[in-house]
Formats: structure tokens, C-alpha cells, sequence
């Protein structure tokens, strides 16, 4: 028995593991807004994971390929026009991975609280989004690997109520069904990402919590990405293995449309 619980942003480890950075002195943050990096849970969990097992589940090297490549394998199908009834994009890139992204996500995964944190920005991110997703299991079954598959496919899968115009400029308000996750991950001004997941128990209960950060939200009245002819717009030529995205070494501001 499973239950999976979804949320997409739609608006704009510890001490030691970010000693190179400190979130408290500046925040980043806009409105005063306290940034997740201030004083954050430690390992394994903060205080509302007390007596509830919390480990934090490591995103490996192996994870972090798959993470990448169930991103952008949707991302060059968008931008290739093959996602019907979607306008192909101009200059889509191969998002790759970011470890101080990552780190911000741990620090909100960590808490064992499901809720988008307020402001996860960095001193390069200035705009960074995020998706977060929980799954609870009174037997797990599944691997790691297939939870996160799940969850990404998930938001993806929100495309199916989202419509072009909503992606040329993204809406202020949607009386509709979510499309916010998929919006996240269709940006083309997100060149990188970064992903935590936490694992706590509850009873006969197994939470999964997954996060991941983007280096930019959704902006309201701004294009999700720019439509035209595939990969016009890349300057570097086209990835080989995913001919929708630019190759890897296109070079994205972290700047909103």
C-alpha cells in the first residue's frame, strides 16, 4: 500500500558541509526571506525527525545519472515538438548536475517536513525553483531508483493539463490541475540541478521525501521556454545523443526569461 503526495512551486548539512558558505550573514533571499542554508537540520534529520529513524538516503553517483537522464530525455522530446501538442524550443539545454543545489535540497529534506522551504538561492542561483514529492509505503517494494523514476514521471506527466500559452507566459494564477512541476522542468533559462532525498519511519510507515532544486523557478508573465525551430539558438551546437538540447557546454545565464 502506497501513497504519493505531489506540490510544485509556483512562485519565484550541516554547518561543516557548507562552511565554504554563509547563508545566515547573506541570505541571497528576496523580502527577507531566511534562506534554507541558515542554520539548517543536521545529520540525520532536524527536530521533527525525532524518534522517527531518519536517515538521509545518499544520491550517488549513480543516482545522480539517472536523475539527469529522466530529465533531460523528457526535455529533448518537448524540444523537438514531439510532445504534442507543444511548440518545439530554440535553445533547450542539457541540464547537468549542481552540488550546491543538491546541498540546498538536503537541507530542506532533512527537516522530515513536507513543504517547499522559502527561498533556497545561491550565490549563483538567484532565481533557484524547486519540486518536492513524498511517498509512503506500509511495505516497501520498491528500489531507490524506481522511487525517483516515479516521482519525476509524475511531474512530468502534468503536461497533460498544461497548454502552450501557459508555457509562452507563465500564468499568474491556474484555476486547473497542477502543472507547475512540469513547467519546472521544461525551463529553458535551468541549465542545473541537484537532488536530496530523506527517508524517515512512522509506525508501520515509510516516508520517502525527494527535493530537487533548480537553478531557476517559474516567473510569472515569463516564457517556460522560447519556441521556434529546434536548437536554433544553441551556440555550441546540439548534444549528439539528445539532438532536442543544446550540448553540454552551453552556457545559460540563471536569469529569468
Amino acid at each position: 500500500m502506497a501513497t504519493w503526495i505531489f506540490v510544485a512551486i509556483v512562485s519565484c548539512l550541516v554547518s561543516g558541509l557548507q562552511a565554504q558558505i554563509n547563508y545566515c550573514t547573506t541570505s541571497y533571499c528576496r523580502n527577507g526571506r531566511q534562506n534554507v542554508g541558515c542554520n539548517p537540520p543536521g545529520i540525520p534529520g532536524g527536530p521533527a525527525c525525532a524518534g522517527l529513524k531518519p536517515m538521509v538516503i545518499t544520491i550517488n553517483s549513480t543516482l545522480q545519472t539517472l536523475i539527469l537522464s529522466e530529465h533531460n530525455t523528457r526535455r529533448s522530446q518537448l524540444a523537438l515538438g514531439q510532445l504534442k501538442p507543444f511548440l518545439p524550443a530554440v535553445r533547450m539545454p542539457t541540464l547537468t548536475w549542481d552540488e550546491e543545489l543538491a546541498k540546498q535540497a538536503g537541507n530542506n529534506a532533512r527537516s522530515c517536513q513536507y513543504q517547499h522551504d522559502s527561498c533556497r538561492n545561491t550565490p549563483v542561483y538567484a532565481w533557484a525553483g524547486q519540486n518536492i514529492a513524498l511517498a509512503q509505503f506500509s511495505r516497501m517494494t520498491n528500489t531507490i531508483s524506481q522511487l525517483i523514476s516515479t516521482n519525476i514521471a509524475s511531474w512530468w506527466n502534468e503536461y497533460s493539463f498544461t497548454k502552450q500559452e501557459q508555457l509562452n507566459f507563465y500564468p499568474s494564477s491556474n484555476s486547473g490541475p497542477a502543472m507547475g512541476h512540469f513547467t519546472q522542468m521544461a525551463s529553458d533559462q535551468t541549465a542545473k540541478i541537484g537532488c536530496a532525498m530523506q527517508n524517515w519511519v512512522s509506525g508501520t510507515w515509510q516516508t520517502y521525501y525527494f527535493v530537487c532544486n533548480y537553478a531557476v523557478t517559474n516567473i510569472i508573465d515569463r516564457p517556460v521556454y522560447k519556441a521556434g525551430a529546434v536548437a536554433s539558438k544553441c551556440t555550441t551546437g546540439r548534444n549528439p545523443t539528445l539532438p532536442g538540447l543544446c550540448s553540454v557546454s552551453e552556457t545559460i545565464k540563471p536569469v529569468p526569461n
